[in-house]
């Protein structure tokens, strides 16, 4: 496999935070799926985790050369497997985009604090003949 595209992103908790404050559950439904929602008892880690998963769909939008603006914020759903591990899940144009771009797998890795989020993805396909 050969890397064909890397992202990062960093998005403050704040920014979520403000955003859930004002638009509450409609803007979790615009930008995360059902299965990205983390509810927790605790508000600044559901805002982290999301914060977090925020980052990580717009380093996956660089990482397959997309803007936000070409696509809708569904197509990429980043969830974890059992042991915490995050994968992605791409969808209608993201999964296109991949796909034109010779990609077949995107790796990525989050972190957060209790003021920011990090995401990084790197893209790999099989090189060209």
């Amino acid at each position: 496999m050969e890397i064909r595209g890397i992202g990062i992103d960093i998005v403050e908790v704040e920014r979520i935070e403000q955003a859930l404050a004002r638009w509450g559950d409609a803007f979790v439904s615009r930008v995360f799926t059902p299965g990205e929602d983390v509810r927790s008892r605790h508000p600044r880690v559901r805002s982290q985790r999301l914060a977090a998963r925020f980052a990580a769909k717009e380093a996956v939008m660089k990482a397959l050369g997309l803007g936000w603006r070409t696509m809708a914020w569904h197509e990429i759903e980043i969830v974890h497997d059992p042991l915490g591990r995050p994968s992605v899940h791409l969808r209608g144009g993201a999964a296109r985009a991949a796909e034109q771009r010779g990609v077949g797998a995107i790796h990525v890795t989050l972190s957060h604090t209790h003021a920011l989020a990090l995401a990084g993805a790197v893209a790999l396909g099989t090189p060209a003949a």
